[in-house]
């Protein structure tokens, strides 16, 4: 009786937390960048210790600098504080991934999905069905921001299927963003949702739309005037050019032009939808673990085919639209991206509009989870063991 008194979601984060723990093997990742940035802002300036070529940084006026979103970095400070460089970064991509599971389940029982069956699979699904796991048991840079903003987006629809405070949505949405900034294409759905209500099934009075929309719009403008400062210490301009000035650099980018670019549009389409696994072999013979990941990626399709619960959403009608042109219009970035996330298991990209995907799926399955997608979430969260396994056991068997 007593388990039943605390809420599925505490459960689901906390189970969460102690699996993705243990599979990491209390590891510190070597590609703690957020450590060391936050290291260089506790002493005063905004470049970093460089510790050589293995660590993502541009160059740029004789010093290194990161050039991931910075909001990771302030949720490292406390750490850093007191480890220095030795602060342990996975340890926080953790947290975070717990955070988004719990975020996840609270999310789909607001959007109408009573059954704790159908909420332990979304649940599972979220956490172990997508790049979650991986990801966090990891814990490098690119992933600790995917985590963060995934976490401050589930965050913002939360508070829009609840109290529906405009600061705390537009909070929500600006750390997340400072951590992926393609979440930027998902402010004009919280700005709708704020005025219209439809995620918490309720339509506000005009006064009360004014001062949530107003209390968002205080918020951006806020964070935008913060953020415009942070470039102009970063790189002398109001702008943010960093993955300009590293595209620039890379030797898979280009020494001039834009990294995001429609020629790179077929080769995204390809890694999200048809890269597959590659079979291991020798001499035509397979040979142990007979099936791989291809370590650039494995497609959508492969590794978390649950998605396709998503197109199960029907009503709202309105809210329905706006999480697939929602969905759409944070996915452009990635498609337009020179690089599809490089060395990965899955599509790790995915991780930014997912949110928007789970509540759809939250949206289909309210009434019932249909077998085939127990099945198909099942089979997505064994992959996504299999791929936590594969790359402890071959690719990253340290940190």
């Amino acid at each position: 009786m007593a388990l039943r008194r605390i809420p599925g979601a505490a459960v689901a984060a906390a189970v969460a937390f102690l699996v993705i723990l243990v599979s990491s093997h209390l590891r510190s990742t070597h590609q703690n960048n957020y450590v060391r940035v936050a290291y260089a802002w506790l002493h005063g300036r905004m470049w970093i210790d460089w510790p050589g070529r293995w660590m993502d940084a541009v160059q740029y006026q004789g010093h290194y600098y990161g050039v991931d979103g910075p909001v990771p970095a302030l949720f490292m400070l406390p750490f850093v504080a007191i480890w220095g460089n030795a602060a342990n970064q996975t340890l926080v991509a953790i947290a975070f991934a717990a955070a988004a599971t719990g975020l996840a389940w609270v999310l789909a029982e607001r959007l109408g999905v009573k059954d704790r069956t159908t909420l332990f699979f979304l649940a599972l699904f979220l956490a172990a069905g997508t790049d979650v796991w991986w990801c966090a048991q990891l814990g490098d840079v690119w992933f600790l921001a995917h985590l963060v903003a995934m976490a401050f987006v589930f965050g913002a629809m939360v508070e829009l299927s609840g109290k529906s405070r405009g600061w705390i949505v537009a909070l929500c949405a600006v750390l997340a963003a400072g951590a992926r900034f393609v979440e930027v294409a998902a402010f004009p759905f919280f700005a709708w949702a704020l005025w219209t209500g439809a995620l918490g099934g309720m339509t506000p009075t005009r006064e009360t739309r004014i001062a949530h929309v107003r209390g968002f719009a205080i918020v951006l403008v806020a964070a935008a005037a913060v953020f415009v400062g942070y470039d102009e210490l970063m790189w002398g301009t109001v702008l943010d050019i960093g993955h300009t000035v590293y595209y620039h650099q890379d030797s898979w980018g280009s020494p001039e032009g834009s990294p995001f670019q429609l020629g790179y549009v077929p080769y995204q389409i390809y890694s999200f939808f048809f890269r597959a696994p590659v079979l291991v072999e020798w001499l035509q013979k397979a040979q142990w673990p007979y099936v791989k990941p291809d370590t650039n990626g494995i497609a959508l399709t492969f590794t978390s085919p649950a998605l396709v619960l998503a197109f199960l959403a029907k009503e709202p009608r309105r809210l329905v639209v706006a999480l697939w042109i929602t969905t759409a219009l944070v996915a452009a970035p990635e498609f337009l991206y020179y690089l599809n996330g490089w060395v990965q298991f899955g599509m790790r990209h995915a991780l930014d509009f997912l949110p928007f995907l789970f509540a759809l799926m939250a949206l289909g399955v309210r009434e019932k989870l249909p077998r085939w997608g127990i099945a198909l979430i099942v089979w997505s969260a064994l992959v996504g063991a299999w791929g936590v396994w594969y790359w402890n056991t071959f690719v990253r068997t340290g940190t």
